[in-house]
């Protein structure tokens, strides 16, 4: 007694893959609708993100000028100090910028190298220069 209402092997028990067009596009929806969330968020903390990076930037800058000013600070600070406890440090200094010397001493003063862009490209200094009539 085989009925047709109770014969189990008439009944699918998989989906087909194709047969369900619509699911696929909600699914798809889905997909793209949190996308395009993340994205908004993302365009949402682009400006603070780029305020962080350009304060971190000027952060830097300041730390170096910061460390610059503390070495001449320090350099000043030694100067004062020999200034203060050192005779013979303010005797050379006031030499030195005075041009003065002691009796009986002569005083050499030599000018400072010239620059490198100041040296003309066609004469090197071993070579031997023209004469000058």
């Amino acid at each position: 007694m085989s009925s047709r209402l109770l014969d189990l092997g008439s009944v699918p028990l998989k989906r087909k893959p194709a047969g369900n067009v619509w699911a696929n596009l909600a699914r798809m929806m889905q997909v793209l609708l949190g996308l395009a969330v993340l994205a908004g968020i993302f365009a949402c903390f682009m400006p603070v993100i780029r305020q962080v990076q350009n304060l971190q930037s000027a952060k830097a800058k300041l730390e170096a000028q910061t460390a610059a000013e503390q070495s001449a600070n320090r350099q000043l600070n030694r100067q004062f100090d020999l200034l203060k406890s050192n005779p013979e440090y303010i005797e050379r200094i006031s030499r030195d910028s005075l041009n003065l010397g002691k009796p009986g001493e002569m005083i050499f003063r030599f000018d400072p190298y010239p620059a490198k862009s100041a040296v003309s490209p066609t004469t090197t200094p071993d070579s031997p220069s023209a004469p000058t009539p």
